[in-house]
């Protein structure tokens, strides 16, 4: 009896435990086990316990069934749930409470487990602040030398996808970045002080084409504060076509070009003594480009270009560049250096054309 009792304990333990695993069989006659993950663009996606993550074809595929409920979705913007077999026969059918429902292959979009679609809750409204992720930065430099100078740089670059589902591509993808620069010296004999100081802001919203998820509409506003170029604020409102050339796990190549409406306030410096403010209003185009790369997970590199040709006045133009690199210390923590231009081709007399900022610190994830 107590034998018994151990075996029967030992196969409460083990059964439950594989229960929730699916065999998938192919054409050949080969299986694998493992647990479903996902299934897109005729890719099926198994995590097994020794080939780790696969990737499957459903063309070699003969037949599947899955142990836990998952949701369908379809191209209509409906869901079904259910268990879901694919038979040797090659057709699809959704089992749900006894009831069984054919499911035409050309009108699914992609599959999740219930507990993966539930998570992204890709059917909840979701508020603007909410489902952001973000990854920051912060700098900080101290010279005591001949002059006393200190420089602080802070940076924010977050996104949102909607549905946050892996292996979907978005409907729509928001994306916001804020840079902060504060430099400041002081002359120790005559105590006076000089600063300059940087901030940028930008918002940009994607919208993607339903039936080519690689191409979208943009829109956007930018904020310069820029005090090297006497430029108290610069407001940028555009948008145009996009489209995502690359997208990989190890690299992404992203191009924009579109249309802006820039309106910038100068202040004059003191050697212009022109007293006020000096404001200009322009229509630029715009051609940006995004391109990121990861190494191993051990080295990551990020650069975005954006080029405003002057519409209204032929032969002005200014660009903004960001490149960083950055290799992880820990899970959220990562050690990053960055190099940040802004520059324009007709600046006021006496001021730079370019704006520079080299940084080094600390990187974080939130």
């Amino acid at each position: 009896m107590p034998i018994r009792f151990l075996i029967l304990l030992c196969l409460a333990i083990i059964l439950p435990a594989t229960g929730w695993s699916e065999v998938v069989h192919f054409k050949n006659g080969d299986r694998i086990t493992g647990s479903f993950v996902r299934l897109v663009d005729n890719t099926a996606v198994f995590k097994t316990d020794v080939l780790g993550t696969v990737n499957l074809s459903l063309a070699k595929i003969e037949t599947f069934t899955t142990r836990a409920p998952v949701v369908v979705m379809l191209e209509n913007g409906h869901t079904e749930r259910g268990h879901l077999t694919l038979t040797p026969a090659g057709k699809w059918r959704l089992e749900s409470s006894g009831i069984i429902t054919p499911v035409e292959k050309t009108d699914v979009v992609a599959i999740y487990p219930v507990e993966v679609y539930r998570s992204a809750s890709p059917e909840k409204h979701h508020r603007p602040w909410q489902d952001w992720k973000a990854n920051g930065n912060f700098g900080y430099n101290l010279q005591h030398s001949s002059g006393h100078s200190g420089s602080l740089t802070l940076g924010v670059d977050a996104f949102r996808l909607e549905p946050a589902l892996p292996g979907l591509p978005p409907h729509l993808r928001s994306h916001y970045s804020l840079n902060m620069a504060f430099v400041n010296a002081t002359d120790p004999t005559t105590g006076a002080s000089t600063s300059a100081n940087t901030l940028s802001s930008d918002f940009r919203q994607d919208f993607f084409f339903s039936r080519n998820r690689h191409n979208f509409m943009f829109v956007e506003a930018q904020f310069d504060h820029i005090e090297p170029q006497n430029l108290q604020l610069r407001q940028t409102y555009g948008g145009g076509y996009g489209r995502d050339i690359i997208q990989t796990p190890g690299i992404t190549l992203s191009l924009r070009a579109g249309t802006t409406f820039t309106r910038e306030h100068f202040l004059p410096s003191a050697a212009q003594q022109t007293g006020g403010i000096l404001l200009r209003n322009s229509a630029e185009a715009l051609v940006a480009e995004k391109f990121t790369l990861s190494i191993f997970k051990h080295f990551d590199f990020n650069h975005e270009l954006d080029v405003y040709p002057n519409l209204t006045t032929a032969g002005n133009y200014r660009f903004d560049t960001i490149t960083t690199i950055s290799t992880p210390v820990s899970t959220r923590l990562s050690f990053q250096a960055g190099f940040t231009d802004h520059y324009l081709s007709a600046p006021l007399p006496g001021t730079e054309k370019n704006d520079l900022i080299f940084s080094m610190g600390l990187g974080f994830k939130f």
